[in-house]
């Protein structure tokens, strides 16, 4: 199933990022939107591009949310820029999208990568983003051993630099995601896998080079002032043991953090648990708006 085919619109848009604009110029995102009141941008995580379907329905269904998900560089029919592409420069695809659409404090919603764009992201422009809420980002400098994804990782991408590209997703997804993950997206996603086989180009040639050199650490997430909220699949760390500890850390390091642990759900948490995800989110988001309405009054 399509991300279109679970968020439908009239038409899908491309943005083309100014030349000029730097790290990503002449970047073409293709980007969609739905819905109308508070700003949304989902930020995707790797191999797949339709991790937040029904996660984008839960919150559509509540007719409250102006919601945009986009392909990030590389995926889908998005472009790449002829340089090197770092966690700023996917950060800056994120905020240029939102200043193309003229969103104001926006919440960001990122699962794995994309929850580390982010935090990126709002340590870029802290007065466009209103929140981030965070689905088990893999912030390697938050554990004191990233071995066990690392492990994974190098494997997957040696089997992929061979050509073996359903040998290479096939390892990543067992190591890193759910040994399950065939089933789950079976039953969710109907068809996945030509998504994700496809995708495995942009997750090795851009996401990873990226995230390997990108350093987050105390200091950095001091700095994002934002409230955060932070999703945990209780049985992810089962799965790859950098996990929880990340959760952990990152909730002790940033400023305005809570923790959401979701029972029997792995790194597929925003596909086996959304109507969960939403309504937390939902909560999180009136909270906020409380909160401002007391300051505003």
């Amino acid at each position: 199933m399509k991300l279109h085919e679970y968020m439908p619109q009239t038409q899908d848009s491309r943005l083309h990022v100014p030349d000029s604009t730097p790290l990503v110029g002449g970047v073409e995102l293709e980007y969609w939107v739905k819905g109308a009141g508070e700003p949304v941008v989902f930020l995707h995580g790797g191999v797949l591009t339709d991790w937040f379907g029904p996660l984008a329905d839960a919150l559509s269904a509540t007719g409250n949310y102006r919601l945009v998900r986009y392909h990030r560089p590389g995926y889908g029919s998005s472009t790449v820029p002829s340089q090197p592409l770092t966690m700023a420069g996917q950060a800056e695809c994120c905020l240029a999208l939102i200043r193309h659409l003229g969103l104001v404090k926006t919440h960001l919603i990122g699962h794995s990568v994309g929850a580390c764009i982010a935090l990126q992201a709002a340590l870029q422009a802290p007065e466009a983003v209103a929140s981030v809420a965070l689905l088990e980002p893999p912030v390697m400098t938050a554990t004191s051993d990233p071995s066990p994804a690392l492990t994974v990782l190098r494997a997957s991408a040696a089997l992929w630099k061979q050509g073996d590209v359903a040998g290479a997703m096939d390892t990543f997804m067992r190591g890193i995601v759910d040994p399950d993950y065939e089933r789950v997206l079976d039953r969710v996603l109907g068809a996945w896998r030509e998504d994700a086989l496809t995708g495995m180009s942009a997750f090795f040639q851009t996401d990873q080079p990226a995230v390997q050199a990108w350093r987050f650490e105390r200091l950095d997430a001091a700095r994002v002032r934002q409230p955060a909220i932070l999703f945990l699949g209780e049985n992810s760390t089962g799965v790859n043991a950098i996990r929880e500890p990340i959760h952990t850390t990152l909730l002790s390091w940033l400023p305005n953090a809570e923790g959401h642990t979701l029972e029997g759900a792995t790194h597929l948490l925003p596909l086996q648990e959304p109507s969960e995800i939403a309504a937390a989110l939902i909560q999180f988001y009136k909270a906020q708006a409380i909160v401002l309405n007391h300051w505003d009054g």
